[in-house]
């Protein structure tokens, strides 16, 4: 498959069943929990058809940009305007950013980031993105510490299905040094 330019374009209603498509994708490549249909539709929704939602509701609002023509996407990028438990400040949470396989040697994936930089630069709050993958994560780690300052790391406890990736995978360490 050819891909198309490296160009983010916001979402339309008409691009829902293509956003599902590349969401399930990705929920195969890198899903931890169980699916729940109403509540992506739910967020979806809110992001697709933003007019509709009443100024006295407080409910998360959300945007979804993609790259493709209508009815052939080839990337996806699903943020939140989000707040931490402890602050009243907002900032842009990352959902999601997901490159169609047939068009992962294209520049969708830096696309994206920097889409997500230029809505944050523009809403004036700070872009909180990372990385939970079971599936080619030191090169997403390389190419996100690229783009961005890094701040932590994630970990995952109590599920038996996940790949955990290991630090030397990531830094590229020798397997004879590492410690069992």
């Amino acid at each position: 498959m050819t891909s198309t330019p490296s160009v983010i374009r916001k979402a339309t209603p008409f691009d829902a069943p293509e956003i599902w498509r590349l969401f399930l994708q990705l929920h195969r490549e890198n899903g931890l929990f169980t699916i729940a249909p109403f509540k992506v539709t739910e967020f979806m929704d809110r992001a697709l058809h933003s007019d509709r939602i009443p100024p006295h509701d407080t409910g998360p609002r959300a945007q979804i940009g993609v790259i493709g023509p209508q009815g052939r996407l080839e990337a996806v990028v699903f943020v939140l305007i989000a707040q931490y438990w402890y602050t009243s400040e907002y900032h842009l949470e990352e959902l999601l950013v997901y490159v169609d396989p047939e068009c992962r040697k294209s520049r969708h994936a830096i696309a994206c980031v920097g889409w997500m930089k230029a809505l944050s630069d523009h809403l004036e709050i700070p872009l909180l993105t990372g990385i939970i993958s079971k599936e080619r994560t030191a090169a997403k780690i390389r190419l996100y510490d690229r783009m961005l300052p890094r701040i932590g790391a994630f970990y995952l406890y109590g599920k038996t299905d996940a790949e955990l990736v290991k630090p030397e995978t990531v830094l590229g360490e020798s397997k004879k040094l590492r410690v069992a």
